[in-house]
Formats: C-alpha cells, sequence, structure tokens
C-alpha cells in the first residue's frame, strides 16, 4: 500500500504519499516535497490546528488544502454526507495514513472538545467516606462555592492540609 497517490482534482501537477507528504510534479528539477503549514491567526486570535499545502492548478491559481484531506481523499476514499478526517491521535502534523479516520462532527467535537480534558472529582469527609462524584473541577468548585483553583491544588496534592476551608478534601477520581 505504500507509493504515491494522485491528489484529487490536482491530476498531474501533485501526488500524495501513503505517509502523508505532498509533491509537485512539474519542476525543472524533477518532484518536489512540499512542505506543510498551518494559517495566520484569525480575526478572534486562534491559528488553526490544520496543516495546509498551496496547491496550483497550471494557471496561476492557486488555494491552500488541508493535508488532511487531502491524505484522506486519496488513500480512505470520498466522505461520506456528515462526515470529516480526524487524526486518531490527536497530533495535527501526522498526517500517516493509518492516522486518519472519518468521524460525525458531533463525535469530534465529544472526543475533543472542552469536555474531553475533564477528570472527574470525588469529594471526601474528615472520615475519608466519598460524599459526591463531581464531572469536573469546575463543577465541584461551582457546588460547593470554593475557588476553582482550591479544588485543583487538593486534587493535585500541592497543598499541605488536604481539607480545604469547607471541610472537605478532593481528590481526582481513577
Amino acid at each position: 500500500m505504500n507509493g504515491w497517490r494522485k491528489v484529487k482534482g490536482y491530476e498531474g501537477l501533485y501526488e500524495v504519499s501513503f505517509e502523508g507528504s505532498v509533491r509537485r510534479l512539474w519542476t525543472r528539477r524533477g518532484p518536489t516535497l512540499l512542505t506543510p503549514y498551518k494559517r495566520k491567526p484569525r480575526k478572534n486570535g486562534r491559528r488553526s490546528a490544520r496543516e495546509y499545502v498551496k496547491l496550483s492548478d497550471g494557471n496561476g491559481r492557486s488555494r491552500d488544502v488541508a493535508v488532511i484531506k487531502i491524505v484522506g481523499e486519496a488513500w480512505l476514499g470520498p466522505l461520506p454526507p456528515g462526515m470529516v478526517y480526524y487524526h486518531k491521535n490527536g497530533d495535527t502534523s501526522d498526517h500517516h495514513v493509518n492516522n486518519i479516520g472519518k468521524i460525525t462532527p458531533e463525535e469530534l467535537g465529544r472526543k475533543t472538545g472542552a469536555s474531553a480534558t475533564r477528570r472527574p472529582v470525588r469529594k471526601i469527609d474528615r472520615s475519608g467516606d466519598v460524599v459526591k462524584f463531581y464531572s469536573s473541577a469546575r463543577a465541584a468548585a461551582r457546588d460547593n462555592y470554593v475557588s476553582y483553583q482550591t479544588v485543583m491544588d487538593r486534587c493535585n496534592g500541592k497543598v499541605k492540609n488536604p481539607f480545604a476551608l469547607d471541610g472537605y478534601s478532593y481528590q481526582w477520581d481513577k
């Protein structure tokens, strides 16, 4: 399955490898590898996580195309309606075919959104009994009227006294 395949829409001009490299075919020196780049930050200040390469149609018109899209279309086939390509290991610069999958935007949001990094927290009383479970440190802080930092410090073991001012200790739930 190794080798090179034509880039959809740019046949005869560009090829993409199984490992995710993109090369231009029509140079004087022969095939030339393109260097992926990330776009400039948007108006909101956030930089796109995707890597792009600039592809030209040979008539002076060029556009930025996401490397994951190029690899996915060449090696995995077209996307079914309502699906997107994603990096399985979360590394947006690893474009190997085995690291690219198809998923719905909703599933991708659940995997990579804000809740994907949440860790559950246990509220423990002085006798060592678990009083309550929370979905995150922020939820524990909100429900107990203590600061988020207080809960985080107790969970991470950064304080000498494990009990907060409310009389409870907080720990990460395994």
